[in-house]
């Protein structure tokens, strides 16, 4: 599927947005936990494995 991959491909900038948001939030003794939910929602966890290739699959199905 085309959509599926291009959207694959690009970079999480709103769920990393998040969770540098929830981290500064951490720093300052503020609530950080809703933060931290939001980034993992937007996909912000993505960034950690970007580099990772697979070998052929494309979804898990």
């Amino acid at each position: 599927m085309v959509v599926g991959m291009t959207a694959r491909k690009g970079f999480p900038a709103v769920g990393v947005l998040f969770l540098v948001l929830a981290l500064v939030m951490f720093l300052k003794g503020d609530d950080w936990v809703v933060w931290l939910i939001l980034g993992i929602v937007f996909g912000g966890l993505g960034i950690f494995s970007r580099g990772k290739k697979t070998d052929g699959a494309i979804d898990g199905n």
